[in-house]
């Protein structure tokens, strides 16, 4: 055919583009109309579509509608051809399919006999044909936009309604847990089953962002083939090889000279220095055939060397005078030292595709990753008092691709996925925690840490360009092999004492060494010691199955059902029975109960005929099941009263020093219960029999729009609701009083004391994971993308409004609670830890051709403040829960999270120049600026201290972000 007439645009994602109905794991579809030019449609046209980078080709036949459709296509570059007798051939039409790309393709046909030598091909301005709600990072963004740290996740926290979970620095999706959120790589399984959130997250990069080709993060509407997640996913797919050789050489540095001080909010002269910065990442990537238009190889390495100081001061912002005279004050001055927290990391990953046939088709990941680092690091932290973390990840995930006939495809993938999180300690004494001042000793967190997962997925689908039926079953085997005695070296709390004319601080107390408590974790079984009693090795199962329908009504409207069946086993051990509080012992006749819940959603899209193609209105509502984290069954396992305990002592208590008995250098520590001592209840662990895991039922409504030339202009909303959320609750406390400000105050066991009477006396705290948690999210985001092609300018604006409320923001904390009342949820209600009311990101580039060649790439991020409780440091409903108990003002309590933080504003750049060098070869010099402006957003961190009748308050200068850094780079590619 001759081109010279064609008329043809490239697939252009979306504002907000996100998966087709059944292609939503490693693949997309490509699917339209074919018809005779200005008449109707052509039945039994032949349409070939090839991948231009394997060779791989697909043949379908159009129906009597003329509509063609082909799911399970790989991403990339591909041709396509469509023949039918009496036409002229449309040949070698070239479009790009990314991940997530479902926008029709039509082309108009011209008959044979005519003179005129043309086709019209064209792509629908919006994609009519999915119903997510989500955003696509391809890779041409992931490498013209500045990344910190060169972590492919980095990019997904602009895109509309992804925010960071601040408790433990996962993705939080669409206003829910970043817990609740779920990531999948090549289909496979990428989350941790211990912790929850995505495998290794505390990890540099458990993948190079180098083995990355593009992903995107599902914010709503995901079909009924995804499960275990009640908020979004990330679904990430990897780079493979082609028939070119292809590759890359990088090496990134970070000079020392080019890293701004941060500010200096403690006054101290030099405790805002820059110290021994390093920071280096370096690797490759070579991907190419084996066997041309056959087996294929890619493989990718990725490797940090860093170092981050850190100005070590005893009392931090607020530094304590020391008197080298006073014996523990020498201590003290012999433990400072600033010190470097390495941050090492190497990730190897190899990837083989194999077209057996046209029907068959084979591909086989590889992933291992290490990392070496530090943690519990702090200007209070000494040394010695941190920990070394190593971090090491394998991931396999294998899939077979089998397409029956032209209407039946069979998809079948294996996955298995292996964690592991050794941590040791830097010193052998018992901890020394002195209460504003600082830590030293061992860290009570060391741990021997193995997870692994192995997954088989089986899914058969049906389609016909009308209807699509996809139905499946995933199973997950779950194993966890963890070591975890928290405190069982020791640990002494140095608090603040007395009131008036007798008040010590507790760097007074620590002086004089009179500490307040004396902590220690102990095996309750005989022969059994402290360390080896915390070791768990179980299993569990999580078994999903599912059947989604896509069926398209009308040439405007297609609308799509599903149902998901989610269940979760627990492994099989007893735990404590709370049926009968008062219980002179806890029986271990308890059961984790096994959950198994069902899930709908039902799917619309409509392109309206008025607006001639150019908009479409999408919606969704359906409900979504999240996994319990299996952190909560170490803690009934190990603290149930029988196994271990974690025993709290107080003065006297044999073979420990007081006052000036107290060895601050080497403190002793207890190599058993003392006899004779008087030993304090153990708190122990168990399950609501009622437990459910959290779900959300979430309802979305959006609006795309193009504009031409590239421009799109998208509104959408989305109501959450959360339930059976998980929380901690004491079953062991008293019924409590109003005090004269209205505070309720619980019964002690001596008045105006501060130990909590227990009902029952056998026990200290009776902690209790419920799900009764509830939550509302609800946000609004406008979004507007342009990218026409040809054009050198890039430009996507995403803004979000948001509220998030819940009672309780519980991430995964296994052992302790956070509500100032524990039996009035009620009270709790108000805004989440995680709401932001505003969210504005920017992502601009631009390539100047005409005179410098230079690449620019700017990435905008405005964060309002996240809000926070105002808190008295000490115990003042009498719990025994320090720190979350709120201010009462004029007899009212100040509210949960009624304070908020400062807001952040910040822009990265990234300036790039590719060199030619010999036919595909460039070489390419780069310099990224993250926090271009330094800006030293700050604010207030406000604290309550005293009583309810007198109050202070103390203000700490806080700094959010990081200073001003610079990277230089250097990369080959080929």
């Amino acid at each position: 055919m001759n081109s010279a007439g064609l008329r043809f645009s490239r697939l252009i994602p979306l504002i907000i583009c996100g998966a087709p109905l059944l292609a939503q794991g490693v693949s997309t579809q490509l699917a339209g109309r074919i018809t005779a030019k200005g008449a109707g449609p052509l039945a039994k046209a032949n349409v070939v579509v090839r991948n231009v980078e394997t060779g791989h080709t697909r043949t379908v036949m159009t129906d009597e509608n003329g509509r063609y459709f082909i799911t399970a296509l790989p991403v990339g570059p591909y041709t396509v051809s469509v023949t039918k007798q009496g036409f002229q051939t449309a040949t070698n039409l070239k479009v790009t399919l990314n991940l997530g790309d479902a926008a029709p393709l039509n082309v108009a046909m011209i008959p044979a006999a005519s003179a005129v030598v043309e086709v019209v091909a064209s792509v629908a301005a919006v994609d009519s044909d999915r119903t997510t709600n989500a955003a696509f990072v391809s890779t041409e963004l992931l490498t013209t936009m500045p990344n910190f740290n060169r972590s492919f996740t980095n990019l997904a926290t602009l895109t509309p309604m992804v925010t960071i979970d601040t408790s433990r620095g996962g993705l939080a999706i669409a206003g829910q847990r970043g817990v609740s959120s779920s990531m999948n790589v090549d289909g496979g399984d990428n989350n941790e089953p211990f912790f929850g959130g995505s495998m290794n997250s505390n990890n540099a990069f458990q993948i190079s962002m180098e083995a990355i080709r593009e992903y995107q993060v599902i914010t709503a509407g995901a079909s009924a083939e995804f499960g275990r997640m009640g908020g979004g996913y990330l679904n990430a797919i990897t780079k493979n090889g082609t028939n070119d050789l292809t590759g890359s050489l990088f090496y990134y540095k970070r000079p020392q000279s080019m890293v701004a001080k941060q500010p200096n909010l403690s006054g101290v002269a030099g405790s805002n220095n820059v110290g021994d910065f390093k920071q280096n990442q370096f690797g490759f990537s070579v991907g190419g055939p084996i066997v041309k238009d056959k087996l294929f190889y890619f493989v990718a390495y990725d490797g940090q060397r860093m170092n981050s100081p850190v100005n070590f001061v005893w009392g931090g912002n607020s530094p304590v005078a020391l008197n080298s005279a006073l014996t523990n004050d020498a201590v003290l001055i012999s433990k400072i030292r600033n010190y470097d927290v390495p941050n090492d990391a190497d990730t190897v990953f190899v990837r083989f595709d194999w077209n057996l046939t046209t029907d068959h088709t084979l591909q086989l990941h590889i992933n291992q990753s290490k990392n070496k680092t530090m943690a519990y690091t702090g200007t209070t932290s000494a040394y010695e008092n941190t920990v070394n973390d190593q971090y090491k990840t394998l991931s396999l995930v294998g899939q077979w691709n089998w397409t029956i006939n032209a209407n039946l495809l069979n998809e079948v993938r294996v996955n298995y996925g292996k964690d592991e999180m050794p941590r040791t300690t830097n010193s052998s004494i018992p901890e020394v925690s002195i209460s504003n001042v600082g830590y030293y000793g061992a860290n009570p967190y060391p741990r021997e840490y193995q997870t692994t997962r192995k997954q088989v997925t089986e899914a058969l689908s049906f389609v016909t360009p009308v209807l699509q039926i996809k139905a499946g079953i995933d199973y997950n085997k779950i194993g966890v092999a963890e070591t975890f005695s928290s405190g069982y070296q020791g640990i002494y709390y140095f608090n603040n004492s007395g009131s008036g004319a007798t008040a010590k601080t507790a760097f007074q107390n620590f002086q004089a060494g009179n500490w307040a408590s004396y902590a220690q974790r102990f095996s309750l079984i005989p022969g059994l010691n402290g360390w080896d009693a915390g070791r768990f090795d179980v299993s569990e199962e999580q078994i999903a199955a599912y059947v989604q329908v896509d069926v398209r009504a009308t040439d405007t409207l297609k609308l799509g059902l599903g149902i998901r069946m989610d269940r979760q086993t627990h492994p099989d051990f007893p735990i404590a029975d709370f049926s009968n509080r008062l219980a002179t012992t806890m029986p271990l006749t308890g059961k984790m109960p096994t959950d198994t819940q069902v899930s709908p959603r039902l799917s619309a899209t409509w392109t309206p005929t008025f607006d001639k193609g150019n908009s479409v209105v999408r919606a969704s509502i359906g409900r979504y099941v999240s996994t319990t984290p299996s952190v909560y069954e170490y803690q009934l396992y190990t603290v149930n009263g029988v196994r271990m305990a974690n025993i709290t002592f107080y003065n006297p208590t044999p073979g420990l020093g007081y006052g000036a008995s107290f060895n601050a250098a080497n403190p002793a520590s207890l190599s058993s219960i003392p006899t004779g001592a008087a030993i304090p209840k153990t708190d122990i662990y168990s399950f609501d029999p009622n437990f459910k895991n959290p779900h959300t039922d979430q309802a979305t409504v959006g609006l795309d729009r193009g504009f031409g030339h590239g421009l799109t202009i998208g509104l959408s909303g989305i109501y959450s609701r959360g339930h059976n959320l998980e929380r901690l609750v004491d079953l062991n406390l008293g019924t409590p009083v109003a005090n004269a400000q209205g505070r309720l105050i619980f019964p002690t066991t001596t008045v105006g004391g501060s130990t909590p009477l227990r009902p029952n006396a056998n026990y200290g705290k009776m902690m209790m994971y419920t799900s009764d948690v509830d939550s509302i999210y609800h946000a609004y985001s406008l979004s507007m993308k342009y990218q026409e092609e040809g054009s050198p300018f890039f430009a996507q604006v995403n803004y979000t409004y948001a509220i998030d409320k819940d009672q309780d923001s519980n991430e995964r904390n296994f052992s302790g609670f956070s509500t100032a009342n524990p039996q009035r949820l009620s009270d709790e209600w108000g805004f989440s830890d995680k709401d932001r009311r505003h969210t504005l990101t920017a992502q601009l580039s631009y390539l100047e051709t005409r005179f410098t060649g230079i690449q620019t790439g700017f990435v905008v991020r405005y964060l309002s403040g996240l809000p926070y409780s105002l808190v008295y440091s000490s115990d003042l409903n009498k719990d025994g829960n320090t720190g979350y108990d709120r201010v009462y003002a004029d007899g009212k309590d100040t509210g949960r999270n009624s304070q908020r933080q400062g807001s952040t504003t910040t822009i990265d750049m990234k300036l790039s120049r590719d060199f030619n060098l010999v036919k595909k070869v460039k070489f390419q010099v780069s310099a990224e600026i993250f926090n271009l402006l330094n800006r030293h957003d700050t604010y207030s961190w406000v604290k309550a201290a005293g009583t309810d009748a007198a109050t202070t308050y103390t203000r700490t200068p806080t700094w959010l972000g990081s200073a001003r850094q610079v990277q230089l780079g250097a990369r080959l590619t080929f």
